[in-house]
């Protein structure tokens, strides 16, 4: 080794002192032998990791939900008000092929589709804004709506309850009808 290690070895070793006592002789007292011994520094052991305990995850059985095929749809009048009125002003201003496609069994966040098919663009915007001006005078807040006469589909959402009006085009591209084929169908009550 050269030099410069052994004094980097040296200087990164500890110096211990130990004392030892020497012969006792007669009359005197004992002196102490002062001698230095240079120990090697213990390699360090790497640390066991122990396991950590993780607390038990309680199990909570949940009883299944039922299916669409075993939970009839809701009767008519029981429908939300919501739809009867929207299917009724869509009736009345000549929309087409009116359909309620029940979802509550199916899918999370939305209870209903209510489809419509308008005969033009004009017709479509002006069933947008029909039934915009009817959520607003029925005090349904927090309604949203989306899409143009241009687009050739609008819908219209309110809390569960989303009204598509396509044009004739748009509704045979989307086919929400054979989307959701699964879904049940109950009746409309119109007055037309």
């Amino acid at each position: 080794m050269s030099e410069e290690k052994i004094k980097k070895v040296k200087a990164a070793k500890p110096a211990v002192k130990k004392t030892t006592p020497t012969k006792k002789t007669a009359g005197t007292t004992p002196k102490k032998k002062t001698a230095t011994v240079t120990k090697k520094a213990a390699p360090v052991k790497p640390v066991k990791k122990t396991a950590e305990v993780k607390p038990k995850k309680t199990v909570v059985k949940k009883t299944p939900e039922p299916s669409a095929a075993k939970k009839p749809a809701k009767p008519v009048s029981e429908l939300p008000d919501v739809i009867l009125k929207s299917a009724q002003f869509l009736d009345d201003k000549k929309a087409e092929n009116l359909v309620l496609l029940d979802l509550r069994f199916m899918a999370n966040g939305y209870d209903y589709f209510l489809v419509a098919t308008a005969a033009n663009s004009p017709h479509l915007k002006s069933l947008s804004d029909g039934l915009q001006r009817l959520f607003k005078n029925e005090q349904y807040k927090g309604y949203r709506a989306a899409g143009t006469g241009d687009s050739g589909w609008i819908i219209v959402d309110y809390y569960g309850v989303m009204i598509h009006v396509f044009s004739a085009e748009m509704r045979a591209l989307y086919d929400l009808e054979k989307l959701w084929k699964d879904a049940k169908r109950p009746k409309l009550p119109l007055n037309g």
